[in-house]
């Protein structure tokens, strides 16, 4: 990782709990710890500081960026990873708006959504901003599925 010009923002959904923050902080430290001049933060979409455009400020602000690598920690796409986010980083989205989708997420698991809590606009980056996909079908993370099962039979 000698490439000084570009930074990485491991990206989490936000929740009130601590946990996730903890999660996302920890993987963060890994990859510092993996690639020690590696110019890597975190942030998170919504409920959560700090939000993507307060993190995307500080990565530009502190260091001279030509790019900037978005990595969804998320599971798999949804609405987020293909709508919401690449809305607020001002990137173009293969989102089809005609898609007969109904985002009934708050309503369906008593939660909901605060896509303004950081009062976040698109962000102010001149440079190139990749959105990655998120973790998708992996046999690693198969593994951990089965360890996890594993451990209670």
């Amino acid at each position: 990782m000698s490439n000084k010009k570009t930074g990485i923002l491991l990206l989490s959904h936000g929740s009130r709990l601590d946990d996730g923050e903890e999660v996302i902080k920890a993987y963060r430290d890994m990859y510092r710890e993996e690639f020690s001049d590696a110019i890597v933060e975190y942030g998170f979409m919504e409920i959560r500081k700090p939000g993507i455009q307060e993190t995307i400020k500080k990565l530009t602000t502190e260091n001279d960026l030509d790019k900037i690598i978005v990595v969804p920690v998320f599971v798999a796409h949804g609405l987020h990873t293909k709508k919401d986010i690449p809305e607020l980083l001002g990137i173009e989205s293969d989102f089809n708006e005609e898609t007969k989708f109904v985002h009934h997420h708050h309503h369906d698991h008593g939660h909901h959504h605060h896509h303004h809590d950081h009062d976040e606009e698109k962000v102010n980056f001149d440079g190139e901003i990749i959105l990655t996909d998120p973790l998708g079908i992996d046999t690693r993370l198969y593994g951990i599925i089965k360890d996890r099962v594993f451990d209670y039979l």
